[in-house]
């Protein structure tokens, strides 16, 4: 017999979704312990426990696979995994894992966009998505939109790209995008990466179009940061908009990979008309394996704090909005999913860009709390799904948006541009009118995209915030 016991940086009563700091601690009552386990037998047994007791899929996991003779823990963890399990993962360092998750990660500042150009080929390209306030990138004067060919004298392919860009030492060669052409054009940078701490608002600002104030924020992560310093600087902008009568709202998360749910509550409570709030309305819901959802409904009822999330009160920072507009991309997941789908049933919520890249569960960084670690390794399993106030979530191709727009890498303007064909769009459903000569269509741009390692670290991790303590359901 064993119980397990959560705890998180802070006690919230909301589900943070995509990473969080939680201590779990296993204790298990045998009448004579097995004499000195090696750390890779703690590891395997402290998996199992984990993965037979809350993953989301617990009851599927087959008992013929324990005790085993896998002794590789990533191995063994995939040999437990659902088939619809796209997420679930395991790391050999707990600390990293969790910097990471607080946006504190060693960069050079570059949110890159690898792709095969031209196509059929295997030479790779870099655009640059966009730079890190402070970053090294930052202080060189690097821009969105700029465009990488070589790293550190060599030519990029899809063997290398990635070795190569995430190097702690990079001198970058630059080139321009003409007439269907890539010419170098005499740049190069050398970066040194650093430890930083991302401002996840990059850009924000009202844009005045044909007598429209139009509020904007380019948002890259839903990260509250040390002692919640970026959601203070999200109210700050909200009520700024507030302030200035601010009735229309773009949120481009084109390139945010989730983040913290307690934020994407914080910032839909801050966009939602306001009755919506004073009505008690449900911001999303929560969906367990079977022991767990009959145990929170059994221990506290339907409206647990643990199956549903309510919009929260934000004074002097709700717009009370009746309609918003997201720009999204095929990196848009987890925290950015929640806060379309947590608002569909209450606004007009107009989706203009990509599909999303469909991650609709909640998972928990669960660490070995024996004092002292007996270990070092973090399991990230999935232990939730999230569906709206009304039953709807998405499915594994994403939320598909209402305007479909498949974005130029080589042609990107600074955020906020209004001939940027995503924001153009935006506007023009807006005023009608549109700020480019023609609108944008669906037309695909001739390339490869290519998956990028860390940010699919960022994308498999969903957080919460608060506190949980739950008994072994399977005693």
């Amino acid at each position: 017999m064993y119980h397990i016991k959560i705890q998180y940086m802070k006690k919230l009563l909301v589900f943070a979704l995509m990473s969080t700091l939680l201590a779990v601690s296993f204790s298990c009552k045998k009448d004579e312990p097995e004499p000195g386990p090696t750390e890779n037998e703690i590891i395997i047994d402290w998996i199992w426990d984990v993965m037979t007791d809350v993953y989301y899929w617990a009851a599927d996991v087959d008992p013929g696979l324990y005790p085993t003779e896998v002794t590789d823990p990533e191995a063994f963890l995939e040999s437990l995994l659902s088939d619809a399990d796209r997420f679930s993962w395991i790391v050999d360092d707990y600390q990293e894992l969790v910097n990471s998750f607080n946006n504190i990660t060693l960069s050079n500042g570059i949110s890159p966009y690898f792709y095969v150009w031209p196509r059929n080929t295997n030479t790779v390209v870099v655009a640059v998505e966009y730079v890190a306030h402070g970053s090294p990138a930052d202080s060189a004067g690097i821009v969105r939109g700029e465009i990488i060919t070589d790293i550190n004298g060599t030519a990029l392919n899809t063997n290398n790209y990635a070795s190569l860009f995430y190097s702690e030492l990079v001198t970058l060669t630059f080139a321009d995008y003409n007439d269907g052409n890539l010419t170098p054009n005499g740049k190069e940078v050398t970066l040194a990466a650093q430890v930083i701490e991302e401002n996840p608002i990059n850009h924000h600002e009202i844009i005045e179009y044909e007598g429209v104030d139009v509020g904007y924020i380019a948002y890259t992560g839903f990260s509250g940061g040390e002692q919640e310093k970026w959601v203070d600087s999200l109210n700050l902008i909200f009520a700024d908009f507030k302030s200035k009568g601010i009735t229309e709202l773009i949120m481009d998360i084109r390139y945010n990979p989730g983040g913290f749910a307690y934020v994407a509550n914080h910032i839909a409570s801050n966009m939602v008309p306001t009755d919506i709030i004073a009505g008690n309305n449900i911001f999303v819901r929560y969906e367990w394996n079977e022991a767990y959802q009959q145990y929170f409904v059994s221990e506290e009822g339907e409206s647990s704090d643990y199956l549903v999330t309510l919009f929260e009160e934000t004074p002097g920072y709700n717009l009370n909005l009746s309609d918003a507009y997201f720009l999204t991309g095929w990196h848009s997941a987890s925290a950015s999913e929640m806060i379309i789908i947590g608002l569909q049933p209450y606004m007009n919520i107009t989706q203009i860009g990509e599909n999303t890249y469909g991650k609709f569960y909640g998972s928990f960084t669960i660490p070995d709390t024996e004092e002292p670690p007996r270990h070092s390794w973090a399991l990230q399993p999935l232990v939730f799904k999230y569906t709206s106030s009304n039953g709807f979530s998405g499915t594994v191709n994403g939320l598909v948006p209402d305007i479909y727009i498949d974005e130029n890498p080589l042609t990107m303007k600074p955020f906020g541009d209004i001939t940027d064909p995503t924001i153009a769009a935006a506007l023009e459903e807006i005023t009608g009118v549109s700020p480019i000569a023609k609108k944008s269509v669906a037309k695909p741009f001739d390339k490869t995209r290519l998956p990028d390692p860390v940010r699919m670290t960022k994308m498999r991790t969903m957080m919460r915030s608060g506190d949980l303590e739950i008994k072994h359901l399977n005693q």
